[in-house]
């Protein structure tokens, strides 16, 4: 009857689910708590409203993740651009492009560098390009290797998950440690160990709300860990690669004992 085959439906879905193998957390609760706190710290010293620390080995397990992370745009998708142009063949990290007096008229969109006031970068390689976080470097770069500029809405999670994907490439490794020892990302280096990373500070909205955000991996030849920052504050100051660096730099040492 039909009353018997609902019962018996009931029993193999409870069945199911009880015989269905829990899979085991990966976090270290030892290294969560020195995470955490480490986050805290900073966000209230910054004034921070929300803020997210993400850390992850290489087969993707989380080791530890606190504060809570928001879907929002992210400053940190540069590399993944410059990976996508990269792979084309076309271009080579040390071509070289004309950022202009820092601000560049592209498809029609005027893209102004953050150092345009001061009279832009002009001609540098695309390996300084990314070093020096340049907007008009990345994105001329894209066009001539014929691939989108990669912009979406993210969590610091997914954006982590993003960038693991390209640190494979040998060039992307390499435009990633010269971020760190001669770019933007200096505040981020550890005396431990080999870091390199990328950072970025991105207007969320009028108030005006910024993201600084930090992301890296270290050991820099042969990554074990990557580890995303990204916290939100209003108003200036706002630096990913001093405020969201620095906490970086404190997670790392503190996973090298």
């Amino acid at each position: 009857s039909n009353m018997k085959k609902i019962l018996t439906l009931g029993v193999c879905i409870v069945t199911m689910i009880a015989c269905t193998p829990i899979k085991q957390s990966t976090i270290d609760t030892t290294l969560q708590t020195k995470v955490d706190s480490i986050l805290q710290n900073k966000m209230s010293e910054i004034n921070a409203i929300s803020g997210q620390a993400i850390v992850m080995d290489m087969k993707g397990n989380i080791k530890a993740m606190v504060g809570n992370g928001k879907k929002q745009p992210s400053s940190l998708m540069r590399p993944i651009s410059l990976h996508k142009a990269l792979e084309t063949g076309k271009v080579h990290l040390s071509d070289t492009v004309d950022t202009e007096e820092g601000v560049a008229i592209i498809n029609g969109d005027t893209i102004k560098d953050h150092n345009w006031h001061r009279g832009g970068y002009g001609k540098i390689t695309l390996k300084q390009g990314l070093a020096f976080n340049s907007s008009i470097a990345v994105t001329k770069v894209t066009q001539i290797a014929g691939v989108e500029v990669v912009d979406s809405l993210v969590t610091p999670l997914e954006m982590l998950k993003l960038f693991n994907g390209i640190i494979k490439n040998d060039s992307v490794k390499s435009a990633l440690r010269y971020y760190i020892t001669d770019g933007l990302g200096q505040q981020a280096s550890s005396e431990k160990v080999e870091v390199a990373g990328f950072s970025g500070r991105r207007t969320i909205s009028e108030k005006p709300e910024y993201a600084v955000e930090f992301i890296g991996y270290f050991p820099a030849d042969e990554p074990k860990y990557s580890i995303i920052v990204s916290m939100n504050k209003i108003g200036l100051p706002a630096s990913g690669g001093l405020m969201a660096g620095s906490v970086f730099r404190e997670i790392v040492d503190c996973i090298i004992k």
